[in-house]
């Protein structure tokens, strides 16, 4: 991805002004812009500040609009076969949720204010693009070897993290897995804070040596996968997890933007260093932060 990351999405956007009425298609998106699937999500997100699923959703709300604004006869199963919702069920709730009127309320008495305000995400959307960070990070270049892991796949609300982990740390205990002997990885795929309840995907993982390798298997919980070889764009952050967002925006949005670097098809991962031993300082607000150790790796060719 040789060229300026606003151009790629630009041809990604104008696709998809152009096929609304076509089921959404993530891997297509990501072919016409020439960026890695596993990259979309969160390089989306850190240039515009709204998901992909979020945009999709609010354009498809506004046509929508339109079609009831304007026709009062039209039935609400005729515009979401238009806009190939999955039925109208799903029409009713995405389009509520999007505009803040139900399709029936706005059909009858159409709060256009409303529907304007609605608007302006789009009006500053490629203004965001060209945004860069106030703040800075220092990004090295590193070599990492290649890492057998095994990994716990949460997908789903990021609401109920917490609970995969708790199970993973335990499924860690059974093998003795410990973090003092064993390196700790997340392979993030989508952003906790703009995701969709149901397109949230992380995986917890754990580092493996040959030893372990031989005593862990497959099962319904836990996937064997391997971070490849290869060059990646490394930041040392210390501080919490919500600025830890704040520097994979970075990363993605700044960095890669000002750099001529190609993102290679493996998803951007960090290492969690200290687990188990973060330090809390206390907020300006009284309430303690755990400061926790973590290296960011973004796979580049």
């Amino acid at each position: 991805m040789s060229h300026r990351l606003d151009q790629a999405f630009e041809r990604a956007l104008a696709y998809l002004d152009q096929h609304l009425n076509e089921p959404f298609d993530l891997q297509v998106l990501a072919e016409i812009a020439h960026i890695p699937r596993c990259h979309f999500d969160l390089l989306f997100t850190a240039l515009y500040h709204m998901s992909i699923d979020a945009y999709v959703e609010l354009l498809k709300s506004l046509e929508a609009a339109h079609l009831l604004g304007f026709g009062k006869q039209v039935s609400l199963a005729t515009i979401a076969a238009k806009l190939a919702y999955r039925n109208e069920q799903h029409f009713i709730e995405s389009f509520t949720r999007s505009i803040g009127q139900s399709p029936e309320s706005f059909q009858q008495a159409p709060d256009w204010g409303n529907f304007f305000a609605k608007q302006q995400p789009l009006k500053s959307f490629q203004a965001d693009v060209s945004q860069q960070s106030e703040q800075s990070y220092s990004v090295d270049i590193v070599s990492f070897d290649a890492q057998s892991l095994a990994v716990m796949e949460h997908h789903g609300d990021p609401a109920l993290l917490p609970q995969t982990i708790a199970r993973f740390i335990e499924w860690r205990r059974q093998f003795a897995l410990s973090p003092t002997n064993c390196r700790t990885f997340n392979l993030l795929y989508s952003s906790p804070e703009l995701s969709a309840k149901t397109q949230y995907r992380i995986d917890i993982g754990v580092s493996l040596n040959a030893e372990t390798q031989a005593l862990v298997s497959e099962s319904s919980q836990i996937m064997l996968k391997p971070i490849p070889q290869g060059r990646c764009a490394m930041i040392k952050y210390s501080g919490d997890d919500i600025d830890l967002t704040a520097a994979i925006d970075y990363l993605y949005r700044d960095w890669v933007n000002a750099n001529d670097v190609t993102l290679r098809n493996y998803p951007l991962f960090l290492e969690r260093l200290d687990i188990g031993r973060s330090t809390s300082v206390e907020k300006q607000s009284g309430s303690p932060l755990n400061i926790q150790q973590v290296l960011i790796y973004l796979p580049i060719i």
